[in-house]
């Protein structure tokens, strides 16, 4: 699933393209991908684009936006007035063209990513935590306090803390030395800060490298990111520890998920 690097390197990326430009009209091949009415938008021009936590918010003219989740095989790709051959394809689900020819593709292999009409972000800012990029280590202590479940499961908790998933919560777990089955108020202040650092070091990198494209995600130009050939854990089972520590990385289950750890390192 995109999280929080792959969605920011396409806001960063559109933010470039599409700000200024005006819909012409939204085609939908796909009727559960898209909610609302879509004639709304016709002749809205591109104001802004937000990023909250794994969502990107296309904001208009017309006091409207669009809120679109990636979920977990989403896509959206743009392409200038050329021809394309390549889109759409079997996996497209919404295009978006604008007055200047040129189109924005939403595509979604598994069918769980949307995009919605919306008239203001608040309901949205309601339904999940801060910014793992913006909270501040007193912010983030106090949220570990405040459950006993395992703090991987804290950090990928969506209404605790906003855009982290299994890859970055992996990553950041490894580079703050922490052991993925820790209840989050067992931490200490220090461990916190440290771990809270490490998270916004491994996102930072995300968002430097492009995301990570191990499976479906591909950028606003269609191109991989670059991440997945940075990883020290994730995807990484059997191998040594980058840390030279003697021990490999192992691939364990935690709530029906992959989760890669250093048994040396992650005591």
């Amino acid at each position: 699933m995109p999280e929080l690097p792959e969605v920011e390197t396409i806001r960063l990326q559109l933010t470039q393209l599409i700000p200024g430009v005006t819909i012409k009209d939204i085609k939908i091949l796909k009727e559960k991908s898209f909610s609302g009415d879509k004639k709304l938008l016709f002749g809205a021009t591109i104001t802004d684009l937000l990023r909250l936590g794994k969502m990107l918010v296309i904001k208009t003219d017309k006091k409207l936006a669009l809120a679109v989740h990636l979920k977990m095989t989403g896509q959206l790709i743009f392409k200038s007035q050329k021809t394309s051959e390549d889109l759409p394809n079997k996996f497209t689900r919404v295009i978006i063209s604008f007055t200047d020819g040129s189109k924005l593709y939403f595509n979604d292999v598994r069918r769980f990513g949307w995009m919605k009409i919306i008239e203001t972000i608040e309901d949205l800012k309601k339904k999940i935590g801060p910014d793992p990029l913006k909270v501040s280590n007193s912010q983030f202590y106090k949220i570990l306090k405040q459950t006993k479940k395992p703090v991987k499961f804290l950090l990928m908790d969506q209404e605790k803390l906003a855009g982290v998933g299994n890859i970055y919560a992996c990553e950041s777990l490894f580079l703050g030395g922490v052991n993925p089955n820790v209840s989050a108020n067992k931490l200490t202040q220090e461990r916190s800060e440290k771990l809270l650092d490490s998270l916004k070091k491994v996102l930072n990198s995300g968002i430097k490298w492009g995301g990570a494209s191990k499976q479906n995600f591909r950028n606003a130009y269609g191109e991989k990111g670059e991440m997945q050939e940075h990883f020290s854990v994730y995807g990484r089972e059997g191998e040594k520890c980058l840390n030279n520590c003697g021990g490999k990385i192992m691939r364990i289950k935690m709530g029906g998920r992959s989760t890669f750890v250093c048994p040396v390192c992650q005591q």
